[in-house]
């Protein structure tokens, strides 16, 4: 599972993406989202939080479940990815060296503009990727990103028609 976690910059979306460490055993040196494998006895909720606290530092209570995403298998290890949009209030990251070398924030609304272009695996399998300033965001994380673009524009509105309801029932 993962999290597609989102911060607002002067009230526009950014999606946060990891860059995942060399020397990982599975998809090492991708552009990802914070995720990982649900542990026994543990809810996929809360793997999520706690993987999106261990990789990025950021604790569920700084955290919104906005709603679940769509899912998708990896190419290569043929894991079920399951993502869920997470919105980030204040945001401090504190990235888990051993798991993410780096963290990109990317508009959202980039992605209306970019096309996600078709590859064809050498396995002969085929996927896609989004190119960014020499970032490539390619395989499951670019086609949760694809497959969830209007699901995600969606539950942001509602979220921000939440915060709207919210703060002019506030008293002056």
């Amino acid at each position: 599972m993962v999290a597609v976690p989102i911060v607002f910059i002067f009230d526009e979306p950014y999606v946060i993406f990891i860059r995942r460490a060399r020397h990982l055993n599975r998809h090492a040196n991708q552009v990802a989202f914070p995720g990982g494998m649900v542990e026994d006895g543990e809810a996929i909720v809360e793997a999520m939080f706690r993987e999106l606290e261990e990789e990025i530092g950021v604790a569920k209570d700084r955290c919104r479940l906005l709603g679940t995403l769509s899912s998708t298998v990896t190419g290569k290890s043929n894991l079920f990815v399951q993502a869920f949009l997470v919105q980030i209030d204040r945001p401090h990251f504190r990235l888990n060296k051993s798991e993410v070398q780096d963290l990109y924030l990317v508009s959202l609304s980039l992605f209306d503009r970019i096309s996600c272009d078709e590859i064809v695996l050498p396995s002969g399998g085929r996927t896609c990727r989004f190119v960014i300033d020499g970032i490539v965001i390619w395989g499951a994380t670019a086609r949760i990103i694809r497959d969830s673009l209007v699901k995600i524009k969606q539950l942001l509105e509602g979220f921000r028609d939440e915060l709207s309801d919210h703060q002019g029932n506030q008293p002056p």
